[in-house]
């Protein structure tokens, strides 16, 4: 599950999904552009020229999401999630 953390950079958000990884949940980067990939990089592209491709890397992240979690599961993540970017 896709969330945008609006308004904050790269160092909040790595520091969301550690924090989920303290509590047992794995949470990833939503979106990693091309330009930042070695492949690409190697070929010359820059991610400097992909602004609006930035913008959507650096500030989201991906919650679990898939048909094992239970309901329980479920409010963990939230519950969890919550109360880490409301501190």
């Amino acid at each position: 599950y896709l969330v945008r953390l609006l308004g904050e950079d790269v160092e909040y958000r790595n520091a969301v999904i550690e924090r989920m990884a303290e509590c047992g949940i794995a949470c990833n980067v939503h979106y990693k552009p091309l330009p930042m990939m070695t492949a690409y990089k190697n070929l010359g592209f820059d991610i400097v020229d992909y602004p609006n491709a930035y913008n959507q890397y650096h500030n989201e992240i991906t919650l679990p999401l898939h048909t094992s979690l239970t309901d329980e599961d479920v409010e963990y993540v939230i519950s969890n999630f919550v109360d880490i970017i409301s501190k």
